[in-house]
């Protein structure tokens, strides 16, 4: 063989191995959410946004559902998580333990932030968040921010201390606080705003509204290339402000999420840093998630 087409060879042989390579199989990236709902409800709720990041992105995307904030925070750290959609208490504490890198907010109602509720029934004879003494509050996980932490914030900033002159009890899914108010289990609950004000067509009440929090987002695993940060913002937050069909597709996912995304910060979730600590102490971002329970006797009578 000359060293012409010897030459000719190696190429076309390069060419074939580079075409096959193209060709081959991307690794599966993965998608943590916790099961803020039942599992069946998570999956219809979070799955079409998981088709558009394969569709959008050109790689492959699952989603697992986990069952508490622990373990996606655990499972976002040690990179069993390529990403996660998760609450702002759950990641302040990811990126206290691994650096996780947010990417984008959940714009609720076309906003980066949410509020927290404390409801009652209907019925109630409560009038304010003092009114509560001597009473039982029901909340979500103990990592939850408006189910827990920024619902128990306001019951100390109304003077109230939670497990000495308001009994708690934590439920592990978001309407669960709720349908305990309903049942007449607790007095009231701590509740997010989207999922609150579901329950004022069924027999609940609002007590009392929290200030803006920052909102949920989708952070990456500690150490994820910086190109597959900036192909995720471009997919939720920049494509859809250039592309009508992106943006069609994302206003018809499940309404908790059909707001879209705008370009998150680490320095946007300062204020919940601040809330955990004044609430837990200085460790509040580290301690083990069963030492922020409300553990105090109930005092329902």
């Amino acid at each position: 063989m000359t060293g012409t087409r010897a030459v000719s060879a190696l190429v076309l042989a390069l060419a074939g191995f580079l075409a096959e390579a193209s060709q081959a199989p991307q690794p599966t990236l993965h998608l943590g959410v916790v099961s803020f709902y039942n599992p069946r409800l998570m999956f219809i709720k979070h799955q079409p946004m998981v088709d558009y990041l394969t569709a959008t992105t050109g790689r492959p995307w699952d989603l697992v559902v986990v069952p508490s904030y622990e373990r996606l925070v655990d499972d976002l750290c040690s990179r069993k998580m390529t990403a996660a959609y998760i609450g702002p208490f759950a990641y302040a504490r990811a990126r206290a333990a691994c650096k996780a890198i947010p990417v984008a907010t959940l714009a609720s109602a076309g906003k980066p932030t949410y509020r927290s509720l404390v409801m009652v029934r209907d019925d109630s004879p409560l009038k304010t968040l003092p009114d509560l003494v001597g009473k039982t509050v029901g909340f979500g996980p103990p990592m939850a921010t408006a189910a827990h932490l920024v619902a128990r914030a306001m019951l100390r900033d109304a003077g109230l201390n939670p497990g000495i002159d308001v009994g708690c009890r934590h439920y592990a899914h978001q309407e669960e606080p709720a349908r305990a108010v309903l049942r007449g289990e607790v007095d009231a609950c701590g509740i997010r705003e989207f999922v609150g004000e579901q329950f004022t067509r069924r027999g609940l009440r609002v007590l009392a509204r929290s200030e803006e929090v920052p909102g949920f987002l989708l952070a990456l695993a500690p150490g994820s290339e910086r190109a597959l940060r900036d192909e995720l913002v471009r997919v939720l937050v920049t494509l859809p402000g250039q592309d009508s069909g992106a943006a069609k597709a994302i206003r018809a996912w499940d309404e908790e999420l059909a707001g879209g995304f705008v370009r998150a910060s680490d320095a946007a979730y300062e204020p919940v840093r601040r809330m955990a600590v004044r609430l837990f102490g200085p460790s509040a971002l580290t301690i083990p998630a069963a030492s922020l329970e409300c553990r105090s006797p109930e005092h329902r009578p």
